[in-house]
């Protein structure tokens, strides 16, 4: 046993007993406290030369929190006597790469783990982990944690470039670490959708080639898992870090399939219920961007994003209800009803809601309409932007105008470049004939199966040609 003396007191490891195979920035040994109690001792592959002595406090950021996700730690800093670093903390029962290395669990189990991860990054708030991978997930008092906060931060700060390039964990790095950018809350989502991809395949998305080029430009071949499994996934991969999800979104959307229903109400009276069918993953990214290239490249993702409602959308009539005719990519009659989404603003301008500061990336239009002279059906726009500050994504909101009351479509959305004023002066203070018909709503992520649900509903009205207009305007 050696001996090692850090802030908090004297504590022991032995080296030749490992609790793990060597990581990018250390290894954990078996260790044990003054009092005999047995713990985890993880020595750092950097030493104070490299660093300047940069004093290592990772327990400051999270002491005195009430953290159930998070593996206790007990101490950390400089050996007095060797000038290395170490980090004290519980020890664990097995971490989750020894569960994944036993080959792929189901996605009830998978959903299990992955909310204990989810809950974890949601307590430590804004504090970005950096290098989360199975590894450093960790099960201990019948619960997966996470263990190593603070360490790839302390190296980022404390060491040269090429020192952070050699301790990445090239199975689990983001895209923007390859790059060496700044790591961010997103950078942990895309790990954990790798994690996701790993628990319910048995393998990470890349394991093979030129993994810094896979990871800036590839999709992986098959999201596995359900539809709504493969959306939470394919949401944490996106190349484009403001593309991901926020991880109060991600616990939200585990808890739908957690508890989930294929039942669909609304339209199970017209013959349909939930497909489920695997869908593609992330668009390609560059390198380096300009931030017009960066802005377009967003958009690119957003598409392909909404690509992957539609068609769940569209593909829940075709497979259920055979009377069907599919019409396009994004289209499908059943019976007198009609249901179409148009790519109508591929990409808009930074200063497109120029008077309402709006930062809206691209954006769709979504109709139902029915053979009826009295009511022609209605229309939204699907707009791709800034929700709320720092969160990308896609969101449903229609208009209406008091100049033109019982107009053929209403609610409608706005289909023309020259429209966008309409709807932009509708965000805005500024009186105007157009005003919102509804509350903008989320659509993507954990709002999905609403989202579907809405519009299926209004289809099977359709088709049958009892789609009513609403009551009142705008909508409560």
């Amino acid at each position: 046993m050696k001996q090692i003396k850090l802030p908090n007191g004297v504590w022991e490891y032995d080296p030749s007993v490992s609790l793990g195979p060597p990581g990018g920035f250390g290894q954990v040994f078996m260790g044990r406290s003054a009092k005999g109690e047995e713990v985890a001792v993880k020595k750092l592959h950097i030493s104070s030369a490299a660093t300047g002595n940069r004093e290592l406090v990772i327990s400051a950021e999270l002491a005195g929190r009430d953290l159930a996700h998070v593996i206790p730690f007990y101490d950390s800093g400089i050996d007095a006597g060797t000038s290395e670093y170490f980090v004290v903390m519980a020890k664990a029962e097995r971490s989750l790469q020894q569960l994944i290395d036993s080959g792929a669990v189901s996605e009830n189990d998978a959903v299990d783990v992955l909310m204990d991860i989810a809950h974890g990054l949601y307590e430590v708030g804004d504090i970005v982990h950096r290098d989360l991978k199975p590894g450093n997930v960790l099960y201990h008092q019948d619960r997966w944690k996470l263990a190593d906060f603070g360490i790839a931060r302390f190296v980022e700060n404390s060491t040269s470039i090429n020192t952070l390039k050699d301790c990445l964990s090239p199975l689990y790095a983001a895209p923007e670490q390859w790059r060496l950018e700044r790591a961010t809350k997103a950078t942990d989502v895309y790990a954990f959708g790798c994690i996701s991809f790993a628990l319910l395949s048995g393998q990470p998305p890349f394991t093979s080639g030129d993994l810094r080029y896979r990871h800036l430009h590839e999709d992986p071949s098959k999201i596995p898992g359900s539809t709504r499994m493969q959306q939470v996934i394919s949401l944490c991969l996106r190349k484009n870090p403001n593309a991901r999800p926020s991880v109060d979104s991600i616990i939200r959307q585990l808890e739908v399939i957690s508890g989930s229903n294929t039942s669909h109400g609304g339209i199970a009276s017209a013959g349909a219920a939930i497909a489920r069918e695997a869908a593609k993953g992330e668009a390609k990214l560059t390198l380096k961007q300009t931030e017009d290239e960066a802005r377009k490249e967003l958009a690119k993702d957003a598409i392909k994003s909404l690509d992957f409602i539609i068609r769940t959308l569209i593909e829940t009539v075709e497979r259920n209800a055979p009377v069907a005719r599919n019409i396009s990519k994004r289209g499908i009659e059943l019976g007198n009803g009609r249901l179409t989404v148009d790519i109508l603003f591929p990409l808009l301008p930074k200063d497109a809601f120029s008077n309402s500061k709006k930062n809206i990336i691209c954006g769709a239009l979504i109709s139902v309409e029915q053979n009826n002279e009295n009511y022609g059906g209605r229309s939204a726009n699907l707009w791709f932007g800034e929700f709320s500050p720092g969160e990308y994504r896609w969101y449903e909101i229609s208009y209406y105008s008091w100049a033109y009351v019982g107009a053929s479509l209403e609610p409608f959305g706005v289909a023309s470049q020259s429209e966008i004023e309409d709807a932009d002066l509708a965000y805005s203070p500024i009186t105007h004939t157009v005003q919102h018909a509804t509350t903008p709503s989320p659509i993507d992520g954990e709002h999905t199966e609403g989202f579907i649900n809405r519009w299926l509903n209004r289809l099977a009205q359709a088709s049958l040609n009892r789609l009513q207009r609403p009551n009142r305007l705008p909508e409560s």
